[in-house]
C-alpha cells in the first residue's frame, strides 16, 4: 500500500515538471502497553504515516533545498506542499548538491519475521515476562511503565532511479521502580530502545534497576577528587561519546574546521577503537542505506588510538571530493544531517569485576542527571544520579549527589580499562571503561 501511495505523490510531482526531487515515506505501527503499579492498565495500538518531500532547485554553482513535510493523500494537500517545498528550494540556496544515484546496497534484514507475523502475541508474551521478574525483586514496587513494540517500513524514492524499502521492528522500556526505608524514598526510572528480542535481558536488566533504586536510600555524597579513576557504564558512555567523537568525526565538521581530529594522529590511548557500524546487527539504527539512499558500511574511526576514518553524507561528500560513508540521518522534520549510524567499542581483557579490583579507590557510574558535553570542547560536568565507590578493589557503598566534571578528548586519552562486557543501547555497543584522572566535587 505504501508503494501506491508514493506513486500517488510522484504522479504530481511529475505532472508540474520537477526534474529533480526525492520522496521519504515511513508507514508506523507500535503496540503498547502501559503499567500503573504491576498492572496493564492500557492496551494501545498505534497506526501511522508520514512523507517527506525534497526538491532541488539550482542556480549557478549553488542549490536550494526545499523540504516539506506531509501526513495527507488528499490530492489538495499534496499540491499544496509540492507548492511550498518548491518556493523553499528557490530561496534556501547553499553549496551544489545532487541526490544520490543508484548504487550497490547491503543485503541486511532488520526485522523479526515472529514479530510480524504475531507482534501482539510477542508484546503480551514480554509483558508477562517484565511484570514477572518486576514482582520477583524484593524492597521495591513498580509506579509506571511503558512497553512498546515498534514496526517501521520506510521509503525512498528519488528522481535518480533510486527506489529502496526497508522494515525494522525494535522495542521500547520505559519503568519506574521505587524503594522505600522508613521516612526516605528513591525511584530509579529508566528508559531505553533495544532492537533485537534476545538483547532485552528483562531478568539480568529488572534486577540492575531494582538494585540502583534501593543504592539510592542508602547513598552518600561522593569524595571530592581532584584526580581520581571512574568507569562509566556503557549508558553513561553513550551520553559521553556520541555527540563529541561522533561530531568531530564528521565530513561536516572538517568541512567547517572545527573538526578537532586528524587523520592518522593519535587521538586517544593505544586501547580505544571506536567503530561506526551501519549495518550492526542489533543496532538500532542499522539500515542497508541511509536517509539519502546511499549504502551504509563500516567505518573504522578510531583504531588502536589513532584517527583513521571520517564519516560522510551527500553533501560533505560532495563538498571534499569524497563518497558517501551512508551517514546521512533524517531528523525529526525531515532534514538530512551528517552524523553517526551506530557506535561500537570493542571488548576489552577484564571482566568488570577485574576492573574494579584493580582500582584502589575510584567510582563506578551508572548514570548522570543529564551528561551533555560540549560537543566542540568536549568539556563536561553533571551531577551524580547512580554510582558506586570503590576502594581497595571493591565495591564500598553507593554515592549519588556530587559533581564529575572532565574533557571527552582528554578522557579517551587516559582509557586505562575496557570490560569484556558489553551491552546494547539504541544505537550503540558499548562495554564499560575506566578513565583516569577525572575531578570529583561535592
Amino acid at each position: 500500500m505504501s508503494s501506491e501511495n508514493i506513486d500517488l505523490i510522484e504522479s504530481y510531482l511529475k505532472s508540474r515538471n520537477i526534474e529533480e526531487y526525492e520522496i521519504y515515506f515511513i508507514d508506523r505501527k507500535a503496540y503498547e502497553s502501559i503499567f500503573l503499579k504491576n498492572k496493564v492498565e492500557i492496551e494501545r495500538e498505534i497506526k501511522d504515516f508520514e512523507y517527506i518531500l525534497r526538491i532541488l532547485s539550482h542556480k549557478q554553482d549553488q542549490t536550494g533545498v526545499g523540504i516539506v513535510k506531509g501526513n495527507s493523500l488528499d490530492p489538495k494537500e499534496i499540491e499544496r506542499n509540492i507548492d511550498m517545498c518548491i518556493l523553499y528550494s528557490k530561496h534556501n540556496l547553499s553549496s551544489k548538491y545532487s541526490f544520490p544515484s543508484q548504487s550497490s546496497i547491503p543485503n541486511i534484514i532488520m526485522a523479526d519475521p515472529k514479530i510480524i507475523n504475531d507482534p501482539l502475541g510477542i508484546k503480551n508474551d514480554l509483558v508477562e515476562d517484565l511484570l514477572k521478574e518486576v514482582q520477583q525483586q524484593k524492597d521495591v514496587v513498580p509506579t509506571f511503565g511503558r512497553f512498546r513494540i515498534h514496526n517501521n517500513k520506510t521509503f525512498l524514492r528519488n528522481s535518480n532511479s533510486v527506489d529502496l524499502n526497508s522494515q525494522k521492528t525494535y522495542f521500547f522500556i520505559e519503568f519506574s521502580l521505587k524503594a522505600q526505608k522508613n521516612e526516605k524514598l528513591a525511584e530509579y526510572w529508566p528508559f531505553i530502545y533495544i532492537k533485537e528480542k534476545d538483547d532485552l535481558n528483562l531478568s539480568k536488566r529488572v534486577e540492575k534497576w531494582a538494585e540502583l533504586a534501593k543504592a539510592s536510600l542508602v547513598a552518600k555524597i561522593p569524595i571530592p577528587e581532584k584526580s581520581t579513576t571512574i568507569i562509566f557504564s556503557p549508558r553513561v558512555l553513550q551520553s559521553a561519546l556520541n555527540d563529541v567523537i561522533g561530531e568531530n568525526a564528521t565530513g561536516k565538521a572538517y568541512h567547517e574546521k572545527i573538526s578537532l581530529f586528524n587523520l592518522n594522529d593519535n587521538v586517544a590511548s593505544e586501547n580505544f577503537t571506536i567503530i561506526d557500524d551501519g549495518l550492526l546487527k542489533g543496532g538500532l539504527n542499522s539500515k542497508a542505506w541511509d536517509g539519502e539512499g546511499s549504502p551504509r558500511q563500516r567505518s573504522e574511526i578510531i583504531v588502536r588510538g589513532v584517527f583513521k576514518k571520517r564519516i560522510y553524507d551527500q553533501k560533505y561528500a560532495m563538498l571534499e571530493d569524497e563518497i558517501s560513508t551512508g551517514n546521512g540521518n533524517r531528523t525529526d522534520d525531515g532534514a538530512v544531517v551528517n552524523g553517526i549510524s551506530n557506535f561500537e567499542i570493542p571488548p576489552g581483557e577484564l571482566s568488570l569485576d577485574e576492573m574494579i579490583s584493580n582500582i584502589n579507590s575510584g567510582y563506578l557510574l551508572e548514570q548522570f542527571s543529564w551528561l551533555m558535553p560540549n560537543p566542540l570542547s568536549g568539556t563536561f560536568g553533571s551531577e551524580i544520579r547512580n554510582g558506586f565507590y570503590i576502594k581497595n578493589g571493591k565495591i564500598e557503598y553507593p554515592v549519588k549527589l556530587g559533581n564529575v566534571s572532565g574533557n571527552i578528548f582528554q578522557m579517551i586519552k587516559n582509557c586505562k580499562f575496557i570490560s569484556k562486557e558489553r551491552e546494547f543501547l539504541a544505537n550503540n555497543l558499548f562495554p564499560y571503561i575506566a578513565f583516569e584522572d577525572l575531578t570529583v566535587s561535592s
